[in-house]
């Protein structure tokens, strides 16, 4: 049994400085400087961490398109989030892999197989679902499952009703 998927998608990095950040990774990928840009607000990309609806929009992202995976470099704010808990808890690096899977529920039921908990953040973006497990302990850095998949009628339960995400787990 396995995730169901070979294809890494992106490798998340989270940095004090994303302008630094941005600097260096161009200079070292000999790219142009990746867009910075902020998280959209949780009534476009509803997101809950620990079961709670949170505002990530004082997230920053960079994202470097490479040929065969994304680096994305995200900066946090000051309002809590998975990105900020990492910063604080462990300093800048590597926060998770990220994989896209044909089935999210059958991913999860592996990480659960090799001892992880369930996912303690997930987000809705318009055209798929992610979220992240704390794999550290298995895996030695956590993993974010990303589904394509037209999500229209969840985001719109949560927006509504917070509690969705409790019952969608």
């Amino acid at each position: 049994m396995s995730i169901g998927t070979k294809r890494l998608c992106h490798i998340a990095v989270v940095v004090k400085d994303i302008e630094r950040a941005v600097e260096n990774w161009s200079q070292v990928l000999g790219l142009p400087k990746a867009e910075i840009f902020s998280l959209p607000p949780k009534e476009k990309v509803p997101a809950f961490t620990h079961g709670s609806l949170g505002d990530y929009s004082d997230v920053k992202l960079a994202v470097y398109e490479l040929e065969n995976c994304k680096i994305e470099l995200a900066q946090p704010g000051s309002k809590p989030s998975p990105w900020k808990d990492m910063l604080d808890k462990h300093g800048e690096g590597v926060q998770h892999l990220s994989f896209i899977v044909p089935d999210r529920k059958s991913a999860q039921d592996q990480l659960k197989a090799i001892g992880a908990g369930v996912p303690y953040h997930i987000g809705y973006w318009p055209g798929g679902t992610y979220s992240f497990t704390d794999t550290v302990k298995q895996l030695g850095v956590e993993i974010n499952i990303k589904t394509d998949d037209d999500n229209t009628a969840k985001r719109e339960d949560l927006l509504r009703d917070s509690g969705f995400h409790k019952k969608d787990l």
